[in-house]
């Protein structure tokens, strides 16, 4: 009877810590769940060192945010008033294809550059100026600059640009299109828009609330994980750097935005 005790004792003893080791989580489960983008390690491309030669990207967080916002800052030396973007913004979004054609945010599609509306003499006017972060939203008494800061202005068709309005951003799939009382910019486009809405707020501290994304900051976080930098944003980084002075280093260097929003 005694030895019989014991084996049961013994097994019950088993079967406990067969249960707690079952109960674990799986390393390799925790490492699926980590961003890829936040562990790829960053290598300044030669033509950027000379800009990008006072940050230690081995910061993160809000040192490096810091570091970042103040880089952009004091590169901004032009400040442009939004009547000026018409001589850098057609030179910005053009088409990698056709030059004297412009890509039109949230759509793709392409329109002849002297097409933008308030261009007098020219017919037919079909596009405007999208502010990615809504003009209504912007404090103009605290950050008038940001109303004509090029890194967030984007060519729209103009009865695109009056569906957004000043929406928030929110999740979808497929092409763009409002959802409820908030758009979606499309799949090909989310990436963009994320990448600008972070630059503003590197730029002029403003909110990432759910006013301007409805998933905060976690939804343009996973948008830039998910679309990739194209042609156009990498032309638009250039082209503005020209015009402002100062670049937009999400675009650069996807992979910064975990490493700074963790």
């Amino acid at each position: 009877m005694m030895i019989k005790k014991i084996l049961l004792v013994g097994l019950i003893a088993l079967l406990s810590c067969n249960k707690a080791a079952s109960e674990q989580p799986r390393s390799d489960e925790g490492e699926k769940k980590k961003p890829q983008q936040q562990e790829q390690k960053i290598v300044v491309p030669k033509e950027l060192q000379a800009y990008y030669g006072s940050i230690d990207f081995n910061k993160t967080g809000k040192a490096l945010y810091d570091d970042l916002a103040t880089l952009t800052i004091e590169k901004h030396t032009h400040i442009l008033g939004y009547g000026d973007r018409h001589k850098y913004l057609y030179k910005a979004d053009r088409s990698e294809k056709n030059p004297d054609n412009v890509v039109l945010l949230y759509t793709g599609e392409e329109r002849y550059w002297k097409e933008y509306e308030g261009n007098k003499g020219y017919y037919p006017t079909t596009f405007n100026t999208e502010h990615t972060y809504p003009r209504s939203k912007i404090n103009k008494e605290k950050n008038s600059a940001a109303i004509g800061d090029l890194h967030h202005l984007r060519v729209c068709d103009k009865s695109v640009n009056s569906s957004r309005g000043n929406r928030p951003y929110t999740e979808g799939k497929g092409k763009a299109e409002k959802i409820g009382t908030a758009w979606y910019p499309g799949d090909e486009w989310k990436g963009d828009v994320a990448r600008m809405i972070l630059y503003l707020n590197l730029r002029y501290n403003l909110p990432l609330n759910e006013d301007i994304s409805t998933g905060g900051i976690d939804l343009l976080l996973q948008w830039n994980d998910e679309d990739p930098v194209s042609y156009i944003e990498k032309n638009r980084n250039n082209v503005i750097e020209g015009a402002q002075g100062n670049r937009n280093p999400f675009i650069d260097f996807p992979q910064l935005a975990r490493r700074i929003y963790k």
